[in-house]
């Protein structure tokens, strides 16, 4: 019974916060050694646990009661981690499902090739504008994610502007993330510049090669390098922020996210981009990024940094928002993070 108990285990490092149900302290943080769908080994305790002892447990949006039915003793090497059995295994606060099981028991030399795979779908190359400059980049909470971001050749003086957030993480996510990737180059590459036309198509690939609850929130703006024009679709994206000199202008969404409806339709937007201008697209792992005392980065702050780095080329202010959040978050990070800068001139 022990070794099938042990078979069911993946190795999973996840943040979690738990609070003893006894006295109702505060949440402290600790994380996951390795989890399974009836328990989990936890680590980075602040207090000592007792035998018995019914912990609430959060993991993302998800909480459940554990109990714990052992301790490492002094000495041996599990000394300081703490075995917890769910109460309610129904609830299944890790939310595994097949996929993200396969992804953490794949061997690590094949995590590492995903990497690197992933690594290269990536924007390698810039195509050179007169009147913008651009970067981006993109922090993984695990070892791959389902973050993306691109810049497409759109033919005549014009960029497309890409970044993405497929729902869920790891291998699962990268896989979708890839699927994405690829729909989108190749409509960029018959130089179609009918944002509507380009956005349908790659709904219905979606569409049709997804499980029905598995979707993206996905940012498209096209740049005109002789108009400074910014025609943009946001599928039910983070709205992102288009500094301007008098204030900020948010592009809200223009459409539903992708890959969840068989009949989508969309409509654009436009906006103006001068000398100085910043437009920053961000995932929510940027804004949500939380605090020592549970509060969040939040739109305020990455406003704050913007505004002081505005006179910066586009790679040094994603550093200094990456700075920013690292410098603010307690804890590990618990979803990708990934922003996109460009800066008209």
């Amino acid at each position: 019974k022990r070794r099938k108990r042990r078979e069911k285990r993946i190795k999973a490092e996840l943040p979690v916060h738990l609070r003893r149900s006894a006295t109702g302290k505060v949440y402290q943080l600790a994380h996951t050694v390795d989890i399974s769908t009836s328990g989990a080994r936890l680590a980075g305790l602040t207090d000592h646990m007792e035998l018995g002892e019914v912990l609430e447990i959060r993991c993302g949006s998800q909480e459940a009661p554990f109990q714990v039915v052992w301790a490492g003793s002094p000495g041996t090497a599990g000394h300081g981690q703490v075995g917890v059995e769910c109460l309610t295994p129904e609830a299944n606060i890790w939310e595994l499902d097949a996929p993200q099981q396969m992804d953490e028991l794949a061997p690590p030399k094949e995590i590492a090739v995903a990497r690197a795979v992933q690594t290269r779908l990536l924007p390698q190359e810039l195509v050179q504008l007169q009147t913008l400059e651009y970067s981006g980049h993109c922090i993984q909470a695990r070892t791959v994610g389902g973050d993306y971001y691109d810049f497409l050749d759109m033919g005549s003086g014009s960029v497309g502007l890409v970044l993405a957030d497929v729902a869920g993480k790891g291998m699962a996510a990268a896989l979708l993330m890839a699927n994405l990737q690829g729909s989108l180059c190749s409509q960029a590459s018959i130089g179609s510049r009918d944002l509507p036309q380009v956005l349908a198509s790659v709904n219905r690939h979606f569409y049709k090669h997804t499980e029905s609850n598995r979707y993206a929130t996905l940012f498209f703006a096209c740049y005109d390098d002789a108009t400074q024009a910014l025609r943009y679709v946001n599928c039910g994206h983070n709205p992102p922020l288009l500094l301007h000199k008098a204030g900020v202008e948010r592009l809200a969404a223009t459409a539903t996210v992708l890959g969840l409806f068989r009949d989508w339709e969309c409509s654009v937007g436009e906006a103006h981009m001068e000398a100085g201008d910043i437009l920053c697209i961000y995932t929510d792992g940027i804004t949500e990024a939380t605090g020592k005392n549970g509060e969040e980065f939040g739109e305020a702050s990455l406003l704050e940094v913007l505004r002081e780095s505005r006179d910066l080329e586009a790679a040094s202010i994603v550093q200094k928002v990456e700075q920013a959040v690292e410098q603010f978050r307690s804890g590990e990070q618990e979803d990708d993070l990934t922003i996109v800068i460009a800066r008209a001139r």
